[in-house]
């Protein structure tokens, strides 16, 4: 019987690397961390991204109202951005010192993000070479790249959900401990507290503790859905609590006064002017006030000049059918005109329907975007299904036009053309003991369903209320550069074995 248990132990045992490959003290971890922030900030200084950099978004989190609860309660950001940049700017001796300070912050962040994601990728087998170049992937990624700079949310919300997506690893490898499933729970929450548009981690955690990497005797479902249950109270709790104040302090039970703004300057161009003004209810005079809004930004007459090719019968619309079912079908038209659409007309429109009152406009255009999505739900499947075709491609296309990617791909697709030239280069030795081939396939697995699941989750919560752009998408697909990072290294791994076995 003893046998038996000690044999059921055995089994149960992660048999992914032996402590001996990979040794993790405190003090390596933070030598890996110190070389990932020297690397990542003279990257910075190098390529012109050490410089702050002020966005139309950075007013809104310079000029948080920390005075009193109320203005906290009815303003459209989270405390906590606003709540580092007050920090940075109270213990430096100018504003300009202080914006470089939080620049630095989040060049540090993202090293400790990329540092718990290379370390772990290492513990679950993978070789040195290709832990640092899958790390290396995620380190300069596009959203890392593009707005590192940038005195808004972007990459520090991003480095917060590389650092969860460490976790979920860890937890795959060695279970989810009280100590590691705080961790899960407390770095998403900071994604949310950063950027609401990470709520998307929530169900991604759930899903991923629930149906995880591995192989083997997997826990058991009450193991798992107490894993569940410890991960998810925590940002519920917090989150909740939040809503619990804006609605004692301001009457509104929600995490924000914001997001259906973006929402309804997608549903409302699904719809003809003539849709718009015989909709009826609590949004029926929105609805009517935006189809004349659009129809004048469109002729000039809001003060703006009309653009060729611009009808003023039906505003912002450029369709090339009068069918209105097929308005979700002209998804790049109705992208291009998002942001008129948003600041330019359902904003101002909701202040002379609603009234000064943010709370009251945002539940105005809540009421609406609900009327509009049960009205039309084919068209706003239609727009969904677009937008994450859309949000797929042009995430790819920034990745593949990312200097540094570029540069590697171009590299790459040289290396390709000599193995086309001379296929003896590459023989069936090499392919069988190539560095990679002793790689933990668990580890690639595990890799392919985090990326794959990350960016599905995040790029499907996006397409809801927005148009899948860039700055929306990139960071749901940070971890697919390091899905090629690691094809290339297996290549390249074989190809120098077999070089080394033909000059033998």
């Amino acid at each position: 019987m003893n046998d038996q248990a000690e044999s059921s132990r055995t089994r149960r045992e992660p048999d992914i690397v032996t402590p001996s490959l990979y040794p993790s003290p405190s003090f390596h971890a933070i030598k890996i961390v110190f070389w990932w922030s020297i690397a990542l900030w003279a990257m910075c200084a190098v390529s012109g991204r050490w410089q702050p950099h002020l966005v139309s978004d950075s007013a809104s989190y310079l000029d948080y109202p920390f005075a009193s609860l109320e203005s906290m309660a009815r303003y459209s950001r989270l405390p906590a951005y606003p709540a580092l940049l007050r920090a940075c700017l109270a213990i430096a001796p100018s504003e300009s010192v202080g914006l470089q300070l939080v620049v630095l912050v989040q060049i540090l962040l993202q090293a400790i993000a990329v540092s718990f994601f290379m370390i772990e990728t290492r513990r679950w087998g993978l070789s040195r070479s290709a832990a640092i170049a899958a790390a290396a992937a995620v380190a300069v990624g596009c959203s890392f790249w593009d707005h590192v700079s940038t005195i808004a949310t972007d990459c520090a919300a991003m480095s917060w959900g590389v650092i969860t997506a460490a976790c979920i690893l860890r937890g795959w490898r060695i279970g989810f401990s009280t100590p590691l499933a705080a961790g899960v729970a407390a770095s998403s929450l900071m994604s949310i507290s950063l950027r609401p548009a990470y709520l998307f981690l929530l169900p991604w955690v759930i899903t991923m503790v629930l149906f995880r990497a591995g192989d083997g005797v997997l826990p058991p479902w009450t193991r798992r859905w107490r894993d569940v249950a410890v991960i998810g109270s925590l940002p519920l709790v917090v989150l909740l609590g939040w809503c619990q104040f804006r609605y004692t302090v301001a009457n509104d039970f929600s995490l924000l006064p914001f997001g259906h703004q973006n929402m309804a300057a997608v549903t409302t161009q699904l719809l003809d002017n003539d849709e718009l003004e015989q909709m009826s209810g609590p949004g029926g005079a929105l609805a009517s006030e935006i189809a004349r809004r659009r129809v004048a930004v469109s002729t000039g007459r809001s003060g703006r000049a009309s653009q060729p090719g611009t009808g003023a019968i039906d505003g912002l619309d450029l369709r090339v059918t009068s069918d209105p079912s097929l308005r979700a079908d002209s998804y790049m038209t109705l992208e291009n005109r998002w942001d008129a659409m948003t600041y330019l007309v359902a904003i101002p429109a909701a202040i002379a329907v609603a009234g000064d009152d943010p709370i009251d406009q945002h539940r105005l255009l809540a009421e609406l975007d609900r009327q509009i999505v049960l009205a039309y739900p084919l068209r706003y499947a239609r727009w969904w299904m677009l937008a994450m075709r859309r949000g797929i491609w042009g995430s790819v296309a920034n990745i593949v036009m990312h200097p540094i990617f570029l540069m590697v791909i171009v590299l790459a697709a040289g290396v390709a053309m000599l193995v086309c030239i001379w296929p003896q280069v590459i023989s069936s030795r090499a392919e069988m003991d190539s560095e990679p081939a002793r790689c933990s396939a668990r580890a690639r697995r595990a890799l392919v369903l985090l990326a794959i699941s990350y960016a599905a989750t995040g790029l499907a919560f996006v397409a809801l209320t927005s148009p899948t752009i860039g700055r929306f998408s990139d960071a749901a697909f940070v971890f697919l550069p390091s899905l090629a990072a690691l094809a290339m290294v297996s290549k390249c791994g074989r190809l120098r074995l077999s070089l080394g076995q033909s000059s033998r």
